[in-house]
């Protein structure tokens, strides 16, 4: 073995060395300052905190946490050394930093993630780092991060106390063969043009449409029942004695009755739909304010105020057919809308924003169709400026 290849290898178990004791750390309560060993690499290899924050962001972590705990490390440092020696002299001592730097990576985001894992993760963190437009198909991150593409195949995924099965089309149901007594977190990522139906461990029913994220626990233990949302989904919710709860950012609804819709998306005013039952919507800092069957409650995240009124909630819910319906709704609202399911960017003029009309049709419809309605019906002309870009004029 080379002389280089020979410290690279120290190097690299090295690391490994120090990923245990940082664990060991962690598992005894004690803060990294008091790990001298940890401290002295990472002053020895001139890490600066501006690279020690790049190295433990979610990018990082999300690259390499699932390959280096499951892959072998000797397998990986052979994999490592053979890459290094098909490169040319010029090129090998930046390498050797490079996978050097990698593996640092790796161990300092295993161990941040690690820690993490003992608090309740925070709603904007979660979301930040699962972006809707990144996915091309439904996806299911399982609670040690790993992702699953949900293809149209029928398959069942089981651990050791609960049970995920999908059924042909668009389906997923949660079955808990045992209680484990912590709470365990999945999420489901729902892209453009897809709607996906969602069965969890307590029998409630979730629909969620394009552009939308649901996080929720693999089985509800504790005195309660919540899951979080951002998009737009459906829910009927099983009974039972544990509270229903739907956390909206800073807002809540809590579920006293079984069928309502919510659409909670960035940049608009969030909308709360009561269908059947009986539900509280609760702004931040602000007191509950019940809702009754054919009732809408708007609150604008900005200000917090919000508006109760009367409507008919299949207008609302129709997404779930397959159609967009809007009756008396702004252009932007609905340009919103459509650009969320056909996945581009569509830019409004301020003096149309709000100008208001009637469209019904078919989701199957292209999105050129589309928009050639619309400009019909209102003299806006709407042009492409780039491969998923649109703006009014």
């Amino acid at each position: 073995m080379k002389l280089e290849d020979k410290e690279f290898e120290d190097y690299y178990h090295r690391a490994h060395h120090l990923t245990n004791e940082l664990l060991s750390t962690y598992n005894n309560n004690l803060s990294l300052e008091e790990n001298k060993e940890v401290d002295t690499f990472l002053k020895e290899n001139h890490l600066s905190g501006e690279l020690i924050d790049r190295l433990t962001s979610s990018e990082i972590h999300r690259e390499y946490y699932n390959r280096l705990a499951q892959e072998n490390k000797e397998e990986n440092l052979a994999l490592l050394l053979a890459q290094m020696r098909k490169e040319k002299p010029k090129q090998k001592r930046f390498r050797i930093w490079y996978h050097i730097a990698a593996s640092v990576a790796a161990i300092i985001a295993i161990i941040f993630w690690t820690q993490s894992e003992r608090q309740v993760e925070k709603y904007d963190d979660w979301y930040s780092q699962t972006i809707t437009e990144q996915y091309t198909q439904p996806t299911l991150i399982l609670e040690n991060d790993s992702s699953l593409i949900l293809a149209d195949d029928a398959q069942a995924i089981v651990s050791q106390d609960y049970e995920i099965k999908k059924s042909q089309g668009n389906s997923l149901k949660y079955t808990v063969t045992s209680q484990s007594g912590t709470l365990r977190y999945n999420k489901l990522i729902v892209p453009k043009q897809y709607t996906y139906t969602l069965k969890l461990s307590d029998q409630s029913e979730v629909i969620l449409n394009a552009g939308s994220i649901l996080r929720y626990p693999v089985s509800f233990t504790g005195d309660k029942r919540e899951v979080e949302l951002i998009g737009e989904a459906f829910f009927k919710v099983a009974k039972s004695d544990k509270p229903f709860l739907v956390r909206l950012g800073k807002n809540n609804v809590t579920v006293y009755g079984t069928q309502f819709n919510i659409r909670s998306r960035a940049n608009s005013d969030l909308e709360v739909v009561l269908v059947k039952g009986s539900i509280g919507f609760k702004a931040e800092n602000q007191e509950e304010i019940r809702i009754k069957p054919s009732q809408i409650v708007v609150c604008q995240p900005e200000t917090g105020k919000t508006q109760v009124k009367e409507i008919n909630p299949k207008d609302y819910i129709m997404w779930m057919e397959n159609m967009f319906v809007f009756k008396g709704q702004t252009l932007e609202r609905i340009l919103s809308e459509v650009s969320i399911w056909y996945g581009v960017q569509i830019d409004i003029q301020v003096d149309v924003k709000d100008m208001k009309l009637t469209l019904i049709t078919n989701k199957d419809n292209s999105l050129e169709d589309i928009l050639k309605f619309i400009t019909k019906i209102t003299n806006i002309k709407i042009t492409k400026t780039g491969d998923m870009e649109y703006k009014t004029e």
